[in-house]
């Protein structure tokens, strides 16, 4: 599940004013395993909220519980259109097994930002039934963007959408160490473009430098439209069924 989330968030990279979009993810013989809804919102007051929900389909959701996650970002919006985070929460809800009863289990981080100290605090609660634990702690690093802020902002780090040479980012909700995340251009564009049978766009390599599904550092392929909003990505050779594929279908 956590391989078809990262689609999903790469999938949104752009920004305006109300923004929505649905995408599917399929993955080898398995077909279609995923889909979500995204949004953007902005307000007269300059407020932003960017959401993701994100659900399991056929044997996929069978095999995970039912699982289930919502991903927000809520912030304000600079002059210049960057999107400057408050707070990022993570929900991840799934059916499972616990102590012998088959009940639903919920996840939930809320990472919040304070950019003048430059530190992240955490809160993190988790339901298993009609139990709940709730701790709070100083994250391990600090990031100026979370995840969706900073596919939301990318358009406008980079405006001509062109991937020449290999850059860093870092984001809260990527690399578990330090939140590194890895920009560089595509070695055969052309090639990569008939294997997967792209059309026109701007194409790139996003690496997460964590472990998604049986991908060890999280190598995905992007096609961008000229919008700044990812068309298809891929996730490639996951265990022996081929690629995981992901593609915008509204």
């Amino acid at each position: 599940m956590r391989a078809i989330i990262f689609m999903f968030i790469f999938l949104t990279s752009s920004f305006a004013l109300d923004l929505s979009a649905t995408y599917k993810v399929s993955f080898g013989i398995f077909g279609e395993i995923g889909i979500a809804k995204t949004s953007l919102h902005v307000d007269a007051k300059k407020r932003y909220k960017v959401s993701i929900h994100a659900l399991t389909t056929g044997l996929a959701n069978f095999l995970s519980g039912q699982r289930e996650e919502w991903h927000v970002s809520v912030g304000s919006v600079t002059k210049d259109g960057v999107l400057v985070p408050d707070y990022y929460q993570k929900i991840v809800q799934r059916y499972s097994n616990y102590d012998g009863d088959y009940v639903l289990k919920k996840d939930i981080r809320k990472y919040i930002f304070d950019h003048k100290l430059k530190t992240l605090r955490v809160q993190k609660t988790i339901f298993r039934g009609k139990k709940k634990e709730y701790s709070q702690y100083e994250g391990d690093y600090y990031a100026p963007n979370d995840l969706l802020s900073l596919f939301f902002n990318f358009k406008n780090m980079l405006p001509s959408l062109e991937v020449k040479t290999p850059s860093k980012f870092y984001a809260v909700g990527a690399n578990k160490k330090d939140g590194r995340i890895d920009v560089e251009p595509l070695k055969n564009p052309e090639q990569i473009r008939k294997e997967f049978d792209w059309d026109s766009g701007h194409t790139m390599k996003v690496t997460i430098n964590q472990k998604i599904f049986a991908s060890k550092r999280g190598e995905l392929l992007l096609n961008l439209g000229d919008d700044g909003l990812c068309k298809q990505a891929v996730l490639k050779d996951v265990l022996l069924f081929g690629d995981i594929r992901g593609k915008r279908i509204d």
